[in-house]
């Protein structure tokens, strides 16, 4: 994401970036890939920016996405149902 002088600007652009990566690894998933959002303090090394072309001055890494597949490929992952419908976990504020 974009380093700004704004701080409310650079809060938005995060959480933007989150909700992108959030919306792309919900979309591998649909796909049968699965993953993983790893932030810890390996992605902030100058390494890593290096490794992967981020501009330190201007932009920070919000994390690095692991995905693959399960061993023995997809036929091998159960399959999963909602345990609850919305009806049982929505609720209203008056």
């Amino acid at each position: 994401t974009k380093i700004s002088d704004d701080p409310v600007t650079e809060q938005e652009d995060f959480a933007s970036t989150a909700s992108a990566v959030q919306n792309f690894m919900l979309s591998m998933w649909s796909e049968g890939v699965g993953s993983r959002l790893t932030c810890g303090p390996i992605t902030q090394t100058k390494e890593y920016a290096e490794l992967a072309g981020v501009n330190r001055a201007k932009e920070r890494v919000v994390g690095c996405i692991w995905y693959g597949f399960a061993r023995g490929g997809l036929a091998s992952v159960k399959k999963g149902g909602r345990k609850k419908g919305v009806k049982e976990v929505l609720s209203s504020v008056p």
